[in-house]
């Protein structure tokens, strides 16, 4: 057994041993991502130099820990000799914190951003806009209650709320247009302006409805709230105005077209369109609306406009159809928007309740809204808006 004074005078010994004079004695290992170096060495004297030594990529890495020691030995002629022992070991660095983060973002935010040179020719003004805003199936003179149609039905309706929440989709639709500064305005009335067509109460068809029977203040409040939208229209934009009758008031329709362009037979700034067919089509640039109740013929709308509508339909690229009649901009019978043989086919909602018989028949949950569509002159839909009462 080795006490423990001759173990020390051994290692004594050894350490007074002196190592070639050029000896340099250099490791590294790595775990994982750390990274260790270890020196032995007369002219590695700091952690500075091994980090030289070694070439360590200090964007690269942090210094986790180390340590630097020096000793002497004899050098074996009488003298001594000073080496030194140097240890580091380094990790990844790790990312900024939370605050260097937030200084680096005000540091950036704070620098003044150099302002693009102002091009020598004004850029060219995009062509103005058209804006198309359908009107369909307001049914002035219908009654519904929320108490008998129920909770899906839509709410109550008459003619008081008739004027009040139609008068507010078509101002809000056409605030929405006027932004864009549109070159025209068309305003499509498709249909079934006015619940029914006479005194008796009745349809067209003569089919009887539940209404409101006076049908002189019928006539009043739901011809004037429609009159209004157009002179509101007017006052911004020049206006087209197209009428089409529907299956409820196809009488009272066409009373309607002589009352307007009586109104505005001085206003240079409304054009109402004289035609009493049941469809109708306007062309703006390279595009081509046709406008119907779609009560009938919805299947046969795109052949109907490549016959009777045939030069406009040469000249433009983007041709659609604009109807109502299901008072939804869906169902379940027919899709909202379709394409038949390259035409799109669009289904405008109603601003009307349910009233009873729909009720009865299960035709309700459909929203109440208003559309507008704006159309670029090159041809093609730019957007459109809704505008409808809070459900």
């Amino acid at each position: 057994m080795v006490s423990k004074g001759l173990k020390e005078r051994i290692a004594a010994k050894a350490a007074s041993v002196a190592p070639p004079p050029d000896a340099e004695q250099v490791t590294q290992t790595t775990s994982g991502d750390v990274l260790e170096a270890k020196s032995t060495s007369r002219r590695i004297k700091t952690v500075e130099d091994l980090l030289r030594h070694i070439e360590a990529d200090m964007s690269r890495f942090d210094v986790a820990a180390s340590e630097a020691t020096k000793w002497e030995c004899g050098d074996g002629n009488g003298g001594t000799i000073e080496l030194h022992r140097v240890f580091v070991r380094l990790k990844p660095k790790a990312g900024p914190t939370v605050q260097q983060a937030v200084e680096a973002l005000v540091a950036a935010a704070s620098k003044k951003v150099a302002k693009p040179p102002v091009p020598r020719r004004p850029a060219p003004k995009a062509a103005k806009l058209w804006q198309v805003v359908v009107v369909a199936d307001s049914h002035f003179g219908k009654y519904a209650w929320r108490g008998t149609t129920g909770p899906a039905g839509g709410g109550d309706y008459d003619l008081d709320i008739a004027e009040r929440l139609i008068s507010q989709a078509s101002s809000e639709l056409l605030a929405i247009g006027n932004d864009e500064k549109p070159a025209r305005r068309t305003i499509a009335f498709v249909g079934d302006l006015l619940h029914y067509d006479n005194p008796r109460g009745q349809t067209t068809a003569l089919t009887q409805v539940e209404r409101d029977g006076r049908l002189q203040k019928m006539l009043d409040v739901g011809w004037g709230t429609l009159t209004r939208i157009v002179e509101q229209s007017a006052a911004t934009t020049p206006t087209d105005v197209v009428i089409v009758n529907g299956n409820h008031d196809e009488t009272l329709t066409w009373a309607f077209q002589r009352l307007l362009l009586s109104h505005f037979r001085r206003d240079k700034r409304v054009r109402i369109s004289e035609e009493y067919t049941s469809r109708q089509y306007v062309e703006f640039g390279k595009n081509l609306l046709g406008f119907a109740h779609g009560n009938k013929a919805k299947r046969k709308l795109a052949q109907m406009m490549a016959l009777e509508a045939k030069a406009a339909w040469s000249r433009t690229t983007c041709r659609e159809w604009h109807t109502g009649h299901f008072h939804s901009q869906a169902a379940e019978w027919q899709m909202p928007i379709e394409t038949v043989e390259g035409v799109i086919i669009r289904q405008a909602p109603s601003m009307s309740a349910a009233d009873d018989w729909h009720s009865e028949n299960a035709f309700i949950g459909a929203r109440r809204a208003m559309e507008t569509f704006l159309y670029r002159p090159e041809g093609g839909l730019a957007a459109m808006h809704v505008a409808g009462p809070a459900e």
